[in-house]
């Protein structure tokens, strides 16, 4: 395999961490073959062009899959809650001390 296979293949196994961690644990090892299988066979019959279409698909995936079941869980439901709170507290403090320093 061509390093710059190796270095796509380590990049997309590290991304594995951002799809939720029941989905990677059972699935992420054959998430992981099967993508080192589609990448060689892209290699092999379209080369670099092959190649950059698989990458463009494990991106598509990162933004379809991924991160919206990272969105729907429920750690990130009370992450975002706690943000827009304290953003909101922020905002309040700053008009506040707007008002009162003029």
């Amino acid at each position: 395999m061509p390093k710059i296979l190796r270095c796509i293949l380590h990049c997309y196994r590290a991304s594995l961490w951002l799809y939720p961690p029941d989905l990677r644990r059972a699935y992420g090892r054959d998430m992981a073959a099967v993508y080192e299988q589609f990448l060689n066979a892209q290699w092999t019959s379209r080369g670099a062009r092959g190649v950059a279409s698989a990458v463009c698909r494990a991106i598509g995936e990162l933004f379809t899959i991924a991160l919206p079941r990272q969105f729907a869980s429920e750690w990130m439901a009370v992450a975002g809650v706690t943000v827009l709170i304290n953003s909101g507290f922020l905002a309040l403090l700053v008009g506040v001390l707007h008002v009162i320093c003029r």
